[in-house]
């Protein structure tokens, strides 16, 4: 009966703790941002509410942002546990954690004021700003990447595989947009979030309906 009932955790944690990330974070910025004066969900990255000397900083940092990913984290180590015995596959769920434990740098190193990828003013970036723009140049290709493999592992028949190389595409393609059109970056980090929170939850559905790995036969 145990075992069962921790099967049947599993399958419910592989389901809930992407869907329960992404409502903390949706939350969390929506009402931070609404406490935060002039602050545009289109023109400015949500990192911009955590940066230092930024009016509620530190309950964006520590009360949003690193809660949201200790929820994936939680499903990535689920999820590794769950997938049937293979080596590719536990590598990729690695990588993805990568990727989970640089967004919970980026709240740990916050950015200057207004989180700007150019300083326009020609002043002096901190050393944290330099290192919070560089790791998020890299965590969001990481998660693309680590993301591809699974989904293509499904059957190709599940919306899982099907959507897998379009996801990818558009992925990279809105990182390219955040570059290129900074006046609406914000907007478009919203969306490049939403993709990835998007096939995060389909990778949890598709693994939630098989058999876990260490399973019992009978």
């Amino acid at each position: 009966m145990s075992l069962i009932s921790s099967h049947n955790l599993a399958r419910l944690a592989l389901v809930v703790c992407p869907v329960l990330s992404a409502l903390w974070l949706a939350v969390g910025v929506g009402v931070i941002g609404a406490l935060s004066g002039g602050y545009s969900h289109v023109s400015e990255f949500m990192s911009a509410l955590g940066a230092s000397g930024a009016h509620l900083a530190n309950w964006a940092n520590y009360a949003v942002f690193i809660p949201a990913e200790l929820w994936l984290l939680l499903f990535l180590a689920t999820l590794a546990l769950h997938l049937p015995q293979s080596w590719s596959k536990w590598f990729f769920v690695v990588v993805l954690s990568v990727y989970v434990i640089l967004l919970i740098l980026l709240a740990i190193l916050p950015c200057d004021a207004g989180c700007h990828i150019k300083n326009e003013n020609n002043a002096a970036q901190t050393s944290a700003h330099m290192l919070h723009m560089a790791i998020a140049a890299v965590a969001y290709p990481i998660a693309l990447v680590g993301m591809l493999p699974l989904s293509l592992s499904a059957p190709r028949t599940s919306y899982l595989y099907r959507l897998a190389l379009p996801v990818t595409a558009v992925g990279f393609g809105l990182i390219c947009a955040i570059v290129l059109v900074p006046d609406a970056q914000g907007l478009f980090q919203r969306l490049l979030e939403a993709l990835i929170y998007s096939q995060l939850i389909l990778i949890g559905y598709y693994a939630s309906s098989r058999r876990p790995k260490n399973a019992a036969r009978h």
